[in-house]
């Protein structure tokens, strides 16, 4: 079972970059096809639909006290990792030497 679902996603990929070279290279023209049908019938008008407004209630999330804080001892970290930098960096430079290479 497994081979014949490597064979499927082979054969849909196939036909995907088919398409995709298809209509790069202007075999297939897709401007002119119409999807949805946006324009109504002659004689049929649409009835508009009455809207109905809520307002939300207003509620007590949480409840601070002062003294209270829970056991929470720090803050939680929610930054971009350290590693960040570096791979942006050497992703930039290399980049740019590959490019001066040509």
């Amino acid at each position: 079972m497994d081979n014949a679902n490597k064979i499927i996603s082979f054969i849909l990929g196939l036909v995907v970059v088919i398409v995709f070279l298809a209509v790069l290279t202007g075999k297939l023209n897709f401007k002119n096809v119409k999807i949805l049908p946006l324009s109504f019938s002659k004689g049929v008008t649409p009835t508009p639909t009455p809207t109905i407004y809520l307002t939300p209630t207003p509620r007590t999330i949480f409840s601070n006290t002062g003294s209270n804080n829970n056991g929470i001892t720090q803050i939680p970290a929610t930054g971009a990792p350290i590693e960040l930098l570096p791979i942006l960096f050497s992703g930039l430079f290399g980049g740019i030497y590959l490019s001066k290479k040509k």
